[in-house]
Parts: C-alpha cells; structure tokens; sequence
C-alpha cells in the first residue's frame, strides 16, 4: 500500500504521489486522523498553558489562536474548492474546517439551514471530553468560540454574525454544550 521509500529529496511533489496512490477511503481517514490530531494538540496545549499561566492567560491566547486560524482554513477551502459567499458555503465550511469536525469527537447538529440564518447545536466536543475526564473546569466556551466562530463566519461573508445562545459559563442544560447562530445581515 505504501511506496517504498529510497535516499533522495523529500518534497511535496513527492508527497503528492505517494498521496495520489492511495485508495481514496484511506486519504479520507488521513485526514480525519489529522484533524483529530489537531484536537489532542489542541487540549495539551490549553492545559499546559492553564496550567502555567492561569485560566484567564489559556483563554485569551486561546480565543487569539482559533481566530486567526480559522481566517486562514476557511480562506484555503473556499479558494481550493471555489467556493460562494452564502449560507450554504457557512455550513459547509462549519462541516469541514477543524472547529466541529465529528470524528475528533463532535456530536452537533445544524437545527436550521435557510438563505439568511444557520443555527447549530453543539452535544458534545473534545475540548469539554478531555476536561470533564481530566477532572477539568469547563472552558469558558462563550468567551472562546465567540471570537472563533464570528471570525469564521466573516471569512465567509463580511456580512454574516455569529451570536453564541447558549454555552459555558451558561448555566448547564442537558444533553446541549452550545448552541449558535449565525444571520446573514442585509
């Protein structure tokens, strides 16, 4: 299944071969294995600078990070897949950039998709798994995701918001983690 490999540069045009002879079903699980990757770092890192440097240092860097990094994913997959500026391009994108991604852990669900407003719900996710198993205080999600995800949504289209209708420190409701909403402004 794997190229045998030989003394010589590495670089992407090789990669990309190598890549390309793989079944399509095992690039598929590369990359979910990516992203769930990217959501261990994200939970070592949290902690360790919580650890190091407070609850209020972890959430604001936090907050920081995931709003630059999302501009730059949501940029990327809109460029490489030609993507619009709408609604739809919202919830794809909401899909498949590493903030709900499922096999990472996500339980969600989108609770309305129309042309001017997307809601979703979130049940579960890695960040609060990782904390309630470790024993954790919850992160304070409203503070954090709210720059994310308007951030998100901006990549998208200047004109879309996010609002955040439920999430920590909200006093907890059963079975829901968070929940938002994003509006298409006119």
């Amino acid at each position: 299944m794997i190229t045998k490999s030989s003394a010589g540069k590495v670089d992407w045009e090789l990669l990309k071969s190598e890549l390309n002879e793989l079944p399509k079903e095992k690039l598929v699980e590369m990359v979910s294995m990516w992203i769930e990757n990217y959501w261990v770092l994200q939970s070592y890192w949290v902690t360790y600078v919580e650890r190091d440097f407070g609850v209020d240092n972890a959430t604001r860097l936090d907050a920081e990070v995931f709003k630059k990094s999302i501009k730059v994913q949501v940029k990327k997959l809109i460029k490489l897949l030609d993507l619009g500026d709408d609604m739809q391009t919202l919830a794809f994108v909401l899909k498949h950039t590493t903030p709900q991604w499922t096999p990472a852990g996500f339980d969600w669900e989108f609770t309305e998709v129309t042309d001017k407003v997307v809601k979703l719900q979130v049940h579960t996710c890695p960040m609060g798994t990782y904390r309630r198993a470790n024993n954790l205080e919850l992160f304070p999600c409203k503070q954090v995701s709210g720059p994310l995800y308007d951030a998100l949504a901006k990549a998208v289209n200047p004109k879309i918001t996010a609002t955040c209708t439920h999430a920590h420190p909200d006093p907890p409701i059963e079975g829901l983690n968070c929940s938002w909403e994003f509006v298409m402004e006119d």
